[in-house]
């Protein structure tokens, strides 16, 4: 059995949800700044969306497939950081199951 109000209280479990509300807030900050950073740039600036800056390819288009690798990599850098989160999880509930048991 799992004493999940120890494990609320603990200090342990305070710096995991600090250390993890640390890294989630600037992570979706960054995504929805580049999310609408298009809509606006092309409905207040569209002479630099229409600018050609690699040949025939317009700022508006390149942005538009930066979405892709911002999104991708957002989500690598998410997905491995999450990954020791769950890590963490686990730990603090083999460790309050245990101490109940004992």
């Amino acid at each position: 059995m799992v004493d999940y109000k120890a494990i609320a209280k603990s200090d342990e479990f305070r710096q995991f949800k600090k250390s993890k509300n640390r890294f989630i807030w600037p992570i979706v900050f960054l995504f929805i700044l580049y999310y609408l950073a298009l809509p606006l740039i092309a409905g207040y600036a569209k002479s630099l969306m229409g600018k050609l800056v690699l040949g025939n390819i317009t700022f508006g288009y390149l942005y538009g497939l930066t979405y892709y690798v911002v999104v991708w990599v957002l989500a690598f850098v998410y997905v491995t950081k999450a990954n020791r989160f769950d890590r963490q999880a686990d730990s603090l509930l083999q460790k309050y199951s245990r101490r109940k048991g004992a």
